[in-house]
């Protein structure tokens, strides 16, 4: 991986994605448990808030993908990285001037509307760039520096984000999101990558057709579509419980401070940071049988956690038992999760046409993730009605429909025979160009 970072242009991308997650985080963190508190502990107004960044995300997605194929890439990451830390600066000043709580939910609604559209171009800009940026024989390793910054700007979003949350206003968070956007948009404009028109100036974009290729692609690709079905279902099963029901577990319904929140994620980043180093640096054997066997540790630690919850609030287990348990269960889900999607990204940036990634990884993201704003919206009302734990007995349900279809389809497993068959001869032919003439 020491490889991967001399790459100055890479480097400078790494950088930029890392300080601008940081300020992401650092974001949600707070602004979750602001909303909990301005709100009176409302679980529907909470649901109402996260899920209307998924659902912005969900629909601009397939037209951000058209797009991104079709502009400089580099262009697109950080001017979005610029565009967004104007709003949260504008935003830190609209609170600092001082606002009701009604108010300040609606400004945070906006700034969820644009943050998850402009997020919907961001993506798929990264997404397509690294390839291009550290060349396919090197995308497993980009992927396994991916991970570290997830699982690093978790940490230390989450640190800055319950320190910032107990010592300082709100408005400082918004600031330091702000900044830290600006921060690495300056950075990112230092990178370096031929951009490839594929269309010329002259032509008109044709974007529902080309919203159209990327469905097809997935459609015509035997198993695809099966395996983004099953997806939906995996996060329609992960993202309510995880997104709403744990965080207002902690500040509502057990009445604990950030710093009890924020070690679980400080743990679960700090598994993911450690996963990511051993996946994205060694050289896999069987993508296809990693996996699999991955999602059977993920959905049984989801169910586990999910039952711990259930048995703290029945009173079975203290406090204490239930908070080191789900320490634990947080290590094997980051783990699992690496060792799922690591593989699975770096096959599927191999395979796929450079001029079509935009295209069919925004249609991927919009397949994959279109259940997840419904997912957080019933999330609301079901803990409103019940509590987090019942919350967690229906996801743990929804989770055995694509646990089962990803371990027992026959349509699925081929697929990922065929992407690892055609990863492997595309890393060949790499291994072939590099080796000197006459060697």
């Amino acid at each position: 991986m020491r490889d991967l970072f001399r790459n100055t242009n890479y480097a400078l991308l790494f950088t930029g994605n890392f300080v601008s997650e940081i300020g992401n985080v650092l974001f949600g963190f707070v602004a979750a448990l602001y909303v909990i508190d301005i709100t009176g502990g409302s679980a529907i107004l909470l649901a109402v808030f996260l899920g209307l960044g998924a659902l912005v995300r969900l629909l601009f997605s397939p037209i951000a993908g058209v797009l991104v194929d079709r502009w400089d890439k580099v262009k697109i990451i950080y001017l979005t990285d610029f565009i967004r830390g104007s709003i949260f600066i504008a935003t830190a000043y609209i609170i600092f001037g001082g606002v009701d709580n009604t108010t300040a939910v609606i400004v945070l609604l906006i700034v969820t509307i644009l943050s998850g559209i402009i997020s919907a171009f961001f993506g798929p800009a990264v997404t397509s760039a690294t390839p291009e940026i550290v060349g396919l024989d090197k995308v497993q390793q980009a992927n396994g520096a991916n991970s570290i910054i997830l699982s690093i700007t978790m940490i230390m979003g989450v640190v800055l984000g319950a320190a910032t949350f107990g010592i300082f206003p709100f408005y400082i968070a918004l600031l330091i999101n702000g900044i830290s956007f600006i921060l690495s948009g300056v950075s990112e404009m230092f990178i370096k990558s031929e951009h490839k028109q594929e269309i010329p100036d002259h032509e008109p974009p044709h974007m529902i057709d080309d919203i159209k290729i990327g469905f097809n692609y997935i459609k015509k690709k035997e198993g695809l579509l099966r395996l983004m079905t099953y997806s939906l279902f995996l996060n329609f099963a992960f993202t309510p419980l995880f997104s709403v029901g744990v965080p207002f577990l902690f500040r509502d319904e057990l009445k604990k401070g950030a710093w009890e929140l924020a070690r679980v994620d400080i743990v679960f980043g700090i598994a993911m940071m450690a996963a990511g180093l051993v996946v994205g640096s060694i050289v896999l054997k069987s993508m296809t049988k990693i996996i699999r066997v991955s999602l059977m540790f993920l959905s049984a630690s989801f169910i586990l956690v999910a039952v711990n919850i259930y048995l703290l609030t029945n009173g079975t287990i203290s406090y204490n038992v239930f908070y080191i348990i789900i320490l634990v269960l947080h290590v094997s889900m980051a783990t699992a999760m690496m060792a799922t999607n690591v593989p699975l990204n770096t096959g599927m940036i191999k395979v796929i046409d450079p001029e079509l990634r935009g295209k069919v990884f925004s249609t991927i993201g919009a397949i994959s993730g279109g259940a997840v704003p419904i997912a957080i919206f019933l999330s609301g009302p079901i803990i409103a009605l019940t509590n987090v734990a019942f919350l967690g007995v229906i996801c743990s349900l929804i989770l055995l429909v694509p646990t089962i279809g990803f371990l027992f389809d026959k349509k699925v497993k081929t697929l990922l025979e065929g992407i690892e068959e055609d990863s492997k001869i595309i890393d060949s032919k790499f291994s072939q160009e590099v080796v000197p003439e006459g060697a």
